[in-house]
């Protein structure tokens, strides 16, 4: 689906075709869970922030314009409730990293020869272990291919300021990598 099909799902989930938006839901689903992990950084809380941002984008189409695409749109709303989420978990102390401290003790030979899946799960780890609004700037650049003006829209930050975050981010992926590569992150990246 393009833009243009979105916003004729939505000009029909308007007129009362309210089935149309599962057609909506089923399209963003993995990227909504996935934008919503890169700052919740739990599993069940990125299910359930994808699940509220569904439901508010709905209650809230008639205020969707279509001056943007839908996606930037709904990303946003990802983004927002996502952030709400880890606030109120931080507000009551709740501890939202159950991600055990993992020891990647390869060699050379290990690091060159890891599974494709392998490297991915390193960059995932990688990824959760950056500050939230690193991570999900991450992902929308590499994983979702948006341009920074487009993330300039979903974030409310500045083009300047998209820029510079995503360049820390990058900068903290790298030390991250190193430290979980034993200083061998660049054969990672290359490969």
């Amino acid at each position: 689906m393009n833009p243009k099909e979105d916003n004729l799902l939505i000009e029909e989930i308007k007129s009362g075709k309210v089935e149309a938006y599962s057609a909506l839901v089923d399209k963003y689903k993995r990227m909504a869970y996935t934008l919503a992990l890169s700052i919740t950084k739990h599993s069940e809380d990125a299910e359930e922030v994808a699940q509220d941002a569904f439901v508010k984008a709905y209650k809230n189409l008639n205020t969707f314009k279509g001056k943007s695409k839908f996606s930037t749109w709904l990303y946003q709303i990802i983004y927002r409730t996502a952030l709400s989420k880890v606030r109120i978990k931080k507000h009551f102390n709740q501890n939202i990293d159950d991600l055990n401290e993992i020891d990647i003790n390869l060699d050379s030979y290990q690091i060159d020869h890891l599974e494709r899946f392998d490297k991915k799960k390193i960059i995932k780890i990688a990824i959760s272990k950056l500050k939230e609004d690193e991570a999900f700037i991450l992902v929308l650049y590499y994983y979702q291919e948006l341009s920074i003006e487009e993330i300039s829209k979903t974030t409310e930050l500045s083009s300047s300021n998209v820029k510079v975050k995503l360049h820390r981010a990058r900068k903290n992926m790298l030390a991250i990598l190193q430290k979980l590569m034993n200083g061998k992150a660049q054969s990672l990246i290359q490969a």
